[in-house]
């Protein structure tokens, strides 16, 4: 990898100016300004002309120090990109107040540019970072920051053409609604794992909920507004309708409560002002009326059946005067909500409870001029062949043998204990790899103590003598202290990414070979809120859903150990097997 870029610092003054090196002078470079306190990150081709702009803006004249980062193969689009990625990083660490430390007001560029050699100039990231730390700029390493939730799901994440187009015609959609007062609208985005709905959800509430702070709208009256993109023109609609009417009153509803309380720690993090009470519950949506309710994790929406809580579904029913058994909270969204905006992946069904598939797709069909699809594969490094692949797998219809790359590693482990240990080996290495399992296993360390748990031997696995426990908790597990010496169930990772995943397939899954089929034992199944009163087809269906979701979560890798003998030769017959001798390994 070729770092050969400057970080040089000067005062941030009239008089400084005159001293910034000629060659910084006309030629894309990015830069920082800050004192102690607070920071505000840039990207220019003219920094003469750009700083003295900042200088004659009262809301940057208290900054003391400019440090410009300068690169002799840097490009517009590399800075551009490489300013983004600053943005949320900054956001994600701890050296400056997220909600009052960073200036930034816009997420900077809008969309993902794949420009000549992008990946060689986002490698420089880690090293202009390094240096940042060393002048007392950053805190946190480059690892823990794009590691982290508040990176990950940061609403400054560059969104790709694909998604920014969505988003545009998405906003479009819902002016048009409410200024026409019509009712009851639906968009519907499809996608399979990894497709980036989560973060275009996010983008989309966060354009909205600050569209009035954007800098885009700025040309003058009179002027055409037909030169601007698809993107600004969308902004200034927007900003025009609600310096016009006001706010737009959102809801984002998170089904899973994980990643809901994943999300609210984000969204309080990156601005506490606007975005702190907009994540709620499916339930918290009676209390209040919205223009437009988000529901990410569509698929996730309950209805009448196996739920924890009955009593308060029924008791919402009542409040809106519904039928709880005709009902299901995607009803409560409708009712109280004047637009709709559903992230859905039938594939990602787990549970009986969960909203049916018949449902959603007569709601897509009913709304197909609003419903877009997602392709492009943005977690996996392998792309959108490896979940084909995978899809195949199950279906038995495999041609060839599922390949690692140089950028994402595949592999069958004949030891599950080999395959634990060397995820977590690879957590120390590079963080954010856990081991998951399907739910074949009783649940005996369930709220024990770790001393109780050693002296009564509640230990959830026993793997000849090593012996692991489930995750001691669904919320927020992958990011907790202990998890990489615990194994998570679904409940756990659905929703999100880990660099590598060993997927541990419980013996519910076995091989026919006669038949050329994948069998499903349900009666192996632990989890009794998934079997009760479901048809067992559908049960079958959530099983091998499971895994998908599963085997789905590597951005890097995926490591897989079968219980079942007969699962575990049709596995290596088409991934290779782990060898722990091979270098490559």
């Amino acid at each position: 990898m070729n770092s050969n870029f400057e970080v040089k610092e000067y005062e941030f003054t009239e008089e400084a100016l005159n001293n910034i090196s000629p060659k910084y002078i006309n030629w894309p470079v990015v830069y920082l300004i800050n004192n102690k306190n607070k920071i505000y990150i840039g990207e220019t081709s003219n920094i003469k002309s750009r700083m003295k702009q900042h200088l004659n803006n009262p809301d940057r004249e208290f900054l003391k120090v400019i440090n410009i980062i300068f690169d002799a193969k840097f490009n517009k689009s590399a800075i551009l990109d490489i300013e983004q990625n600053l943005i949320r990083m900054f956001y994600a660490d701890t050296r400056f107040d997220s909600s009052k430390g960073i200036l930034n007001k816009n997420n900077g560029q809008s969309s993902k540019h794949n420009y000549y050699q992008r990946e060689m100039y986002l490698n420089k990231l880690v090293d202009i970072w390094k240096k940042l730390q060393k002048k007392k700029l950053a805190n946190n390493s480059y690892n823990s920051i794009i590691n982290s939730d508040i990176y990950k799901y940061s609403p400054f994440t560059s969104l790709t053409n694909e998604q920014e187009d969505i988003m545009c015609k998405i906003i479009n959609n819902i002016l048009d609604c409410l200024e026409e007062k019509s009712a009851n609208t639906t968009s519907i985005i499809t996608g399979l794992a990894g497709t980036g709905k989560t973060i275009l959800a996010i983008n989309l509430i966060y354009t909205i909920v600050n569209a009035d702070f954007s800098n885009i709208d700025t040309f003058k009256e009179g002027e055409e507004i037909e030169i601007l993109s698809e993107y600004d023109k969308t902004i200034h609609r927007l900003r025009k309708y609600i310096l016009c009417n006001g706010k737009i009153k959102i809801g984002f509803v998170v089904p899973m409560t994980s990643l809901r309380k994943t999300l609210k720690t984000v969204f309080t993090s990156i601005d506490r002002k606007n975005l702190k009470n907009i994540i709620i519950a499916p339930g918290d949506v009676t209390k209040d009326d919205y223009d437009v309710i988000i529901c990410d994790e569509a698929h996730r929406l309950a209805k009448y059946k196996n739920i924890a809580n009955m009593g308060y579904f029924k008791k919402k029913c009542e409040e809106l005067g519904i039928d709880e058994n005709t009902s299901t909270q995607l009803d409560w969204i409708n009712i109280k909500s004047k637009y709709k905006v559903l992230f859905y992946d039938g594939n990602q069904t787990i549970k009986g409870s969960d909203i049916s598939k018949g449902k959603m797709d007569e709601l897509i069909q009913k709304n197909s001029d609003k419903c877009y699809s997602l392709t492009t594969q943005l977690r996996c490094k392998s792309g959108e062949l490896f979940l084909d692949n995978i899809d195949k797998l199950f279906k038995c219809s495999l041609k060839n043998k599922i390949e690692s790359s140089k950028d994402f590693e595949i592999k069958v482990f004949d030891n599950p204990n080999e395959m634990i240990e060397k995820i977590k080996q690879l957590d120390k290495k590079i963080g954010l790899c856990r081991n998951v399992a399907g739910y074949d296993w009783e649940w005996k360390s369930k709220n024990k103590s770790n001393k109780e748990i050693k002296e009564k031997d509640l230990y959830d696995f026993d793997f000849e003598g090593k012996k692991y426990i489930w995750n001691h908790t669904n919320n927020g597990w992958i990011l907790s202290s202990n998890a990489i010496n615990e194994i998570g169930c679904v409940h756990t990772v659905q929703g999100y990414d880990l660099n590598y995943v060993g997927v541990i397939i419980g013996p519910d899954l076995s091989y026919n070979k006669e038949t050329n089929k994948i069998e499903v034992h349900i009666d192996k199944l632990k989890d009794s809120n998934v079997k009760r009163g479901t048809d067992e087809k559908d049960v079958q269906k959530y099983i091998i859903n499971t895994y998908k979701i599963l085997l789905e979560r590597g951005i890097k890798g995926c490591y897989i150990y079968a219980c079942d003998k007969s699962m575990q030769e049709y596995l290596k017959e088409h991934i290779e097997t782990y060898n722990s001798n091979n270098n490559k390994g």
